[in-house]
C-alpha cells in the first residue's frame, strides 16, 4: 500500500512540474503580449488557455504512455510468453527505468516466482528421472538374473525381483519334474574341442528351451548336457516332451547338413511334492529343488537306456494326466530304479502313435 502511494505520489508530482513548466512560461508570455497590445486580450487568452490544455492532455498521455501503457503492454507479453515456456531471465530496466514503481515490481515479482518455480520443476524432472532411471536399473537387472534364475522361480517364491530373494526363501508345492539327457555324451564330447563342445551344447539347448517355456514349463537348471525342467501341469510336461523329440529331428537335420552325427535323447518325467527355494551361504546363493520327485525322475530318464525307449513317465505322472487317453503309453511293472528300496511302475510315451486330440 505504501509503495502504491508513493507511485501515485510521484507520478503527481511530475505531471504538475510540466504543467508548470508549460503554463508558466506561457502565462507570463501572454500577460506581456496583452499588456503590449490590450486589443489582443479578448481572443488571446482563450488561444493560450486552450494551447495549455492541449499541453497539459499531453503531458499527461505521455507520462501514462511511459510510466502506465507500454510497461502493461511489456508485461502482457512476458506472461504469453511464460504461457507459451517462454521464460524472460531479468527485467527490461530501459521500459522500466521511468515505470510505474508497481508495475515495475510486479514484473520483477512474476520474474521471481516463475524462476523459483522453474527450478522446484527442475529438481523434481531430475528426481523422476532419477527414479524412472532407477527402475529401468532395476529391470535391466531383473531381466539379466532372469537368464540365470528364472522368472518363473521368482513367481513361485511370491517374489517380484530378484533382490527381494533372501537365503532359506522356500515353497513347499506340487510339480512335475523333467529331465533330458544326450545319449553317449561322453563319447561324442571326446571327438570335439571344448570350443567346439560348447557351441555343439549351446546349438542344441537353443532348440530345446523354447520348448519348455511354450508349454508353460521353466527351466530350473544345465546339468552338463542334461537339462531339468519344472511344469506344473503333468500334461503340459508330456507335450513339451514330445515336441522335444520333434525339435530334435530338426536339430539333426541341420547336423546332417553339417557332416556331423545325429544324436539321440532320454527324457524322464516324475511328478510330486517338492522344495522350491534358495541355497548356499552369505556370498553365493543359487534356486535349486529339493526332492525325491527330482531323484526319480532322473532315475527314470537313465531307464530309456535299458528300455531303448525315449520318453519315461512315473505312475504318479500317468495318474495325474487329465487325459491320459490322448497319449499311447505301455506299461511296464516291477521296474527297480536306484535309491528305492521297491519296484514302481513306469509308462512309455510311444512317439510314433501319438494321438492329438
Amino acid at each position: 500500500m505504501r509503495l502504491r502511494g508513493l507511485s501515485r505520489t510521484n507520478m503527481v508530482i511530475t505531471s504538475i512540474t510540466w504543467m508548470l513548466t508549460i503554463i508558466v512560461p506561457s502565462f507570463i508570455l501572454t500577460t506581456l503580449i496583452v499588456v503590449q497590445y490590450p486589443n489582443t486580450a479578448s481572443w488571446l487568452w482563450p488561444l493560450v488557455a486552450s494551447v495549455q490544455f492541449v499541453g497539459c492532455f499531453i503531458v499527461v498521455l505521455v507520462q501514462f504512455d511511459r510510466r502506465i501503457r507500454k510497461p502493461l503492454e511489456a508485461f502482457q507479453t512476458m506472461l504469453e510468453n511464460i504461457s507459451e515456456g517462454f521464460m524472460p531471465e531479468d527485467v527490461p530496466e530501459e521500459l522500466f527505468r521511468r515505470a510505474d514503481p508497481v508495475v515495475s515490481e510486479a514484473y520483477r515479482n512474476v520474474i521471481q516466482i516463475n524462476q523459483m518455480m522453474l527450478r522446484n520443476v527442475d529438481h523434481l524432472e531430475k528426481g523422476f528421472e532419477e527414479e524412472r532411471l532407477g527402475k529401468l536399473r532395476q529391470i535391466e537387472l531383473t531381466q539379466a538374473y532372469g537368464r540365470f534364475v528364472p522368472h518363473e522361480f521368482l513367481d513361485n517364491l511370491g517374489k517380484t525381483s530378484i533382490v527381494d530373494i533372501r537365503l532359506g526363501d522356500h515353497v513347499r508345492t506340487q510339480m512335475t519334474v523333467l529331465f533330458c539327457d544326450i545319449r553317449a555324451f561322453t563319447a561324442l564330447s571326446e571327438n570335439m574341442s571344448p570350443e567346439e563342445t560348447f557351441r555343439f551344447l549351446n546349438a542344441y539347448m537353443s532348440y530345446m528351451e523354447p520348448i519348455v517355456k511354450e508349454h508353460g514349463g521353466f527351466i530350473d537348471k544345465f546339468i552338463g548336457d542334461a537339462i531339468m525342467a519344472l511344469f506344473h501341469s503333468p500334461d503340459e510336461a508330456v507335450r513339451a516332451a514330445l515336441s522335444m523329440l520333434d525339435q530334435l529331428q530338426e536339430f539333426n537335420i541341420s547336423r546332417l547338413d553339417d557332416g556331423s552325427l545325429p544324436i539321440e535323447v532320454g527324457i524322464g518325467i516324475n511328478t510330486g511334492t517338492l522344495m522350491l527355494g534358495v541355497v548356499g551361504g552369505k556370498n553365493r546363493m543359487e534356486s535349486t529343488v529339493v526332492s525325491d520327485a527330482v531323484n526319480v525322475a532322473s532315475r527314470i530318464e537313465s531307464m530309456n537306456k535299458v528300455f531303448g525307449s525315449q520318453i519315461l513317465i512315473s505312475e504318479s505322472t500317468q495318474a495325474a494326466l487329465d487325459k491320459p487317453e490322448l497319449y499311447t503309453l505301455r506299461k511296464f511293472d516291477h521296474v527297480m530304479i536306484e535309491g528305492k528300496s521297491s519296484t514302481i511302475s513306469i509308462y512309455e510315451v510311444i512317439r510314433s502313435e501319438r494321438r492329438d486330440a
